[in-house]
């Protein structure tokens, strides 16, 4: 319809199993193929594209009547027209839309790698704790583990730090390698408080276990878990057994420690600088295969801060919730949309309008994640940019 053609813009077309094209509004057509096309890593990105293929086979509705898919922490807002096609009005970020989580509790939990019915490889954290890595499986010879920043939960984690760990190993092992069904690799998810004695020695622990049994590990350390790592290279230091040993013993311990690697990326922390992460990692005698650090977050790493400074303040000026003043663009679709999530949510605090395309309801603010990382709206310092590999 001539309208549809003037006023919505084809986003994702019927094709073998969607039965129904999906249109958004001609001044957000940029932002939303963005998240088409950005998702892969982003565990809030690819929740967003997920709901709009579910949209192009989804059965029920009806013409020209507010409806909404909910997903974990969002909701899509749309209409069926008169074809039979999906209009989206927009989204709403709203924390009370939650899926059932695991447990919480601090500890080492397999990632396991599974396919979606799309083909597309899923990470899915496991929901019980496992006292000791599988070190012998392996991908390209070496069983892969993280040691966790900050994330709302481990299922975050999971999701996420995989792509922190395909590209600080991409030259060692390839995506087709790394997504297989069944593969999985070790995550050590701490649930905050990472300067925490006792989260200290169990990883010191899981270390000792792979010095002890000549295990190849790439540790992959993100975020505030470097201040973790750092502590654990630190005890350490003054010996690599939990048992006192003979120097023949210890040499051979030392040995086998150079068959570890580890790599830090977005590292945070006192300790968080390159420098000091290579030299300790050396010392001790871990295979040190780099630190990517991220250049925006300023308050938190001292490589970035020192770089920051370095250009005047540019870098510090340039991390702003940018296009906040953004607008639907079409006065009726705006009210629809508005109206449909203020039907639902008396007593809430204001929507806020946020790049034009959608709305933050976030009444206990654990999901705000998704207002930070959709287009045109984030933050790495303050917000979660920095669970996200940078370059």
């Amino acid at each position: 319809m001539q309208r549809k053609n003037k006023t919505w813009k084809l986003i994702l077309g019927r094709a073998n199993n969607r039965s129904r094209g999906v249109y958004i509004l001609h001044t957000q057509q940029e932002k939303w193929q963005e998240i088409l096309r950005d998702h892969h890593g982003n565990y809030y990105l690819t929740s967003v594209a997920r709901a709009i293929y579910a949209l192009s086979g989804i059965d029920t509705g009806r013409s020209f009547k507010n409806e909404r898919l909910r997903f974990d922490g969002a909701a899509i807002h749309y209409q069926l027209d008169s074809d039979g096609d999906v209009l989206i009005m927009g989204l709403e970020v709203n924390s009370e839309y939650k899926l059932t989580r695991g447990r919480q509790t601090t500890g080492l939990y397999q990632v396991q790698c599974f396919k979606n019915q799309d083909g597309d490889p899923q990470w899915i954290t496991a929901q019980d704790s496992d006292p000791k890595m599988a070190l012998s499986h392996r991908w390209n010879n070496s069983h892969y583990a993280a040691v966790s920043g900050k994330f709302e939960s481990k299922e975050d984690a999971g999701s996420m730090l995989i792509s922190h760990i395909s590209n600080a190993y991409r030259a060692g092992v390839k995506d087709h390698d790394i997504n297989r069904p069944n593969n999985h690799y070790s995550l050590y998810w701490q649930n905050d408080n990472h300067k925490s004695d006792n989260q200290r020695n169990h990883l010191v622990s899981l270390i000792q276990q792979a010095i002890a049994t000549s295990a190849r590990v790439n540790w992959l350390v993100h975020g505030e878990g470097a201040t973790t790592f750092v502590r654990a290279m630190q005890a350490l230091e003054k010996s690599l057994s939990p048992t006192p040993v003979a120097p023949e013993q210890e040499k051979e311990l030392r040995s086998n420690l150079k068959l570890q690697t580890v790599y830090f990326s977005n590292p945070r922390g006192k300790e968080a600088g390159k420098n000091t992460l290579e030299a300790l990692s050396k010392k001790l005698g871990f295979d040190y295969m780099g630190t990517n650090v991220n250049p925006g977050d300023v308050f938190h790493n001292p490589d970035a801060r020192s770089a920051a400074l370095g250009k005047g303040g540019a870098v510090i000026g340039t991390i702003t919730l940018g296009n906040a003043a953004g607008t639907l663009g079409a006065d009726d679709i705006l009210k629809s949309f508005t109206q449909a999530v203020n039907a639902e949510t008396l007593g809430w605090s204001a929507a806020v309008l946020i790049s034009g395309y959608f709305v933050v309801r976030d009444k206990i603010k654990t999901n705000s994640g998704y207002a930070r990382n959709l287009p045109g709206f984030f933050s790495t310092t303050f917000g979660d940019g920095n669970q996200r590999w940078v370059g």
